[in-house]
């Protein structure tokens, strides 16, 4: 049950009901929101969305026949729905009703929101930072992919009066996203991990990635908190004089000093923290120990201690698809396949290549998405750093990072195995794997590197 009753949908703008029954049914909780009436359970409510494939407003009378208590409709549409006894809330946008309500929900609660974006790291800092709160809080937090203009107002409905604390986790690919979804969460801190090259096909530069992801920053309330990572150096140069700023670094003075420990056989590296605690980690990466500084930075402003810190994150296993250890006959397998840009890309290399291992290296790498008119250029110095990294063997997959390999010399390319599906690449690598031997399984979301272990014998 959603702490939400449709008369909280009376605050929004321009909205009229058709069919409610009476001020009692007004008045009660409502059961669930769903935007699939393929998944809407019996006295949900329905939200009509239009998206890419698929309009919402197609399936109404299905979602009435499943039980809807009742459904949200665009006004344009309001003409095929008038017959139906179905009670509507008739709004001029479905979209951004869904996001004034979440914003609406959001406001009837009094504690820390911390919202963070970047180019690469964001998903694991939220999981770092909820894991840790949650030893002493009730933490609402990002699930799955919800990040975006959808999935993050429907994250925001689920807020509840027994939460303590929200950890959200903001994604774009385009202009403007992030301003509307930090204008609707309204957090109290915020956190970018980094600005890197990703998304470049909307965004143009990492310039233009910049100015997206600073919307985070510029739609703060004053004296909000910022957690500021001094090691990048386009972060470090924002200044905004009525923002709280705490800041962490491995590099440079910071409030929050980390420093790199020792890699361990698994390739988890140890975090040590104001030169005071160390922290090893259980989820391998060198990325993964700067993940660590940004959330143990929140975390001891939050007051937190450097027991309870630590405890939580050596504790912290990671999930499905983000530097995933699977061990097959005798073999190690990274699968790092959630997704992929150049800068996650090389940091993947260089943590297999610290994981101990009896045999051969083998990167297994599929095309990077998003990269707009530099994506031929990045797939080039991709497979350079794959080559000159120490690897053993390289399999290519997709038509990007096949193309790329063309522009290689014959001793050069002899060392890229091009792949055509798979399929192909399943059976490539069946024919080449051996026990000691470790493989990397990375690309963007996709190219679905993942599924290669299904063919394996």
């Amino acid at each position: 049950m959603l702490d939400i009753s449709l008369n909280d949908f009376l605050k929004m703008r321009d909205v009229r009901f058709v069919n409610i029954p009476d001020e009692k049914f007004k008045s009660r909780h409502i059961k669930g929101i769903s935007i699939d009436s393929r998944m809407l359970e019996p006295d949900q409510v329905y939200w009509a969305i239009k998206g890419e494939r698929y309009d919402g407003h197609d399936f109404v009378s299905e979602a009435q026949s499943k039980g809807a208590l009742c459904s949200i409709i665009s006004e344009k549409y309001f003409s095929n729905f008038a017959d139906l006894e179905l009670p509507l809330i008739v709004v001029p946008d479905t979209l951004l009703s869904l996001q004034q309500l979440a914003h609406i929900q959001r406001l009837k609660y009094d504690i820390p929101v911390i919202a963070l974006t970047g180019s690469n790291g964001k998903t694991t800092t939220k999981e770092m930072i909820a894991a840790i709160l949650q030893t002493r809080k009730n933490v609402h937090k990002t699930k799955g992919n919800h990040n975006n203009q959808i999935g993050c107002p429907l994250t925001m409905l689920m807020l509840t009066e027994i939460h303590e604390a929200a950890v959200l986790e903001l994604g774009t690919n385009q202009f403007g996203e992030i301003e509307v979804l930090s204008q609707m969460v309204e957090p109290s801190h915020a956190l970018i991990t980094l600005i890197g090259d990703t998304h470049l096909e909307l965004l143009g530069s990492r310039e233009g990635v910049a100015k997206e992801k600073f919307k985070l920053f510029d739609n703060l309330s004053d004296g909000s908190t910022v957690y500021k990572n001094l090691d990048d150096p386009i972060i470090a140069g924002y200044d905004r004089d009525t923002l709280k700023y705490i800041t962490y670094s491995f590099k440079k003075d910071a409030d929050v000093k980390g420093a790199y420990g020792p890699i361990d056989e698994n390739g988890c590296g140890q975090l040590r923290v104001n030169d005071s605690f160390n922290i090893q980690l259980k989820v391998p990466g060198i990325h993964n120990v700067r993940n660590a500084l940004a959330a143990v930075t929140v975390a001891l402003d939050m007051g937190f201690g450097p027991k309870e810190i630590s405890a939580a994150l050596e504790n912290y296993i990671g999930f499905e698809k983000r530097m995933q250890i699977i061990k097959w006959k005798e073999i190690t397998i990274v699968n790092d396949a959630y997704n992929a840009n150049p800068a996650s890309m090389k940091l993947a290399i260089d943590t297999v290549l610290k994981i101990k291992h009896t045999g051969k290296v083998i990167l297994a790498l599929g095309d990077m998405n998003e990269l707009g008119e530099k994506s031929a250029e990045m797939h080039k110095d991709l497979l350079k750093y794959a080559m000159d990294s120490g690897a053993d063997l390289i399999f290519s997959l997709g038509d990007k990072i096949n193309s790329a390999r063309k522009s290689f010399s014959a001793g050069q390319i002899d060392k890229i195995k091009k792949c055509k599906s798979l399929n192909d690449l399943a059976a490539k690598l069946a024919e080449t794997v051996h026990n000691g031997d470790i493989l990397l399984l990375k690309g963007s979301r996709s190219m679905q590197m993942e599924k290669v272990m299904a063919y394996l014998p």
